[in-house]
């Protein structure tokens, strides 16, 4: 049985597990949470979002996605063979020396997290791709870490920087409640397409749950109930918004999503 955590190289025909050389940069990349029993949510929306981006036009370094697929595909298969713990791989097309490499981190999953404490960036937006995951990954998980040694434990993004709308959280998408009615931000507004999000989005419609769109400031969901949602996490619940708004919490709500989000797992 295979242990985390492993790093593998796709050299054309299979995974080779070696140590990871510094890239350049990250053109596109993906993750999700593996529970010890080999199961997932949503993988096949993962995979959509990971090869689109491989091949997007404005990448940096495209790569067919015959190739792509086949990675995927190996990269799938050698997840499987993780039976103990949990697990958060990521799978990367990185620039290596210039070159394209694609790549797969087994990672174990880092303590997941039921509330979040949020601050809001007080400078410009810092993503240069905001629709693709991957380019600005570095950047925003080093956001992520100068504002968790203030008390925080995700960011939230502005259009346009201080004064502007929410878009987005730096590792997390922003979705929030306004009574009965679940709120996402303007779909115009550039961001990365969250799996999560877009999930508990389905769920919304097949219960029957009002959802709306809206350009909306801090300051203006004073009195709602925050989540941040992710591939880790799940749900989170934000309990404090750091010289923000404040917040309104429903812990039976959020308990009753996650147990609809959980059962969209199905194994790998």
């Amino acid at each position: 049985m295979a242990e985390a955590p492993a790093t593998f190289v796709w050299n054309g025909d299979a995974l080779v597990e070696r140590e990871l050389h510094p890239h350049d940069a990250l053109v596109a990349a993906d993750s999700w949470f593996v529970s010890p029993s080999g199961r997932a949510r949503a993988i096949d929306a993962h995979r959509e979002r990971f090869l689109a981006a491989a091949a997007a036009p404005t990448a940096t370094a495209p790569t067919p996605a015959s190739d792509a697929e086949a990675f995927w595909g190996a990269a799938i298969g050698r997840l499987r063979a993780y039976r103990t713990g949990t697990l958060f791989p990521r799978v990367e097309l990185a620039l290596v020396e210039g070159e394209p490499e694609l790549r797969l981190r087994v990672r174990v999953a880092p303590r997941r997290r039921e509330t979040a404490v949020l601050s809001t960036h007080d400078g410009p937006d810092p993503r240069t791709v905001p629709r693709i995951k991957g380019p600005d990954l570095d950047t925003l998980i080093a956001l992520r870490a100068a504002a968790q040694e203030n008390g925080a434990d995700e960011v939230a993004l502005l259009d346009g920087g201080p004064g502007g709308h929410l878009v987005d959280g730096s590792n997390s998408a922003l979705l929030w409640w306004r009574g009965e009615t679940l709120v996402a931000p303007a779909s115009d507004l550039a961001r990365v397409s969250s799996v999560t999000a877009r999930s508990i989005r389905l769920i919304a419609t097949a219960t029957g749950t009002r959802v709306v769109e809206e350009r909306a400031r801090p300051a203006e969901l004073a009195g709602c109930e925050v989540w941040l949602v992710s591939a880790l996490h799940g749900i989170s619940v934000v309990e404090a918004w750091i010289d923000g708004p404040p917040l309104e919490a429903r812990p039976s709500r959020a308990s009753t999503w996650r147990r609809r989000l959980d059962a969209l797992s199905r194994p790998l």
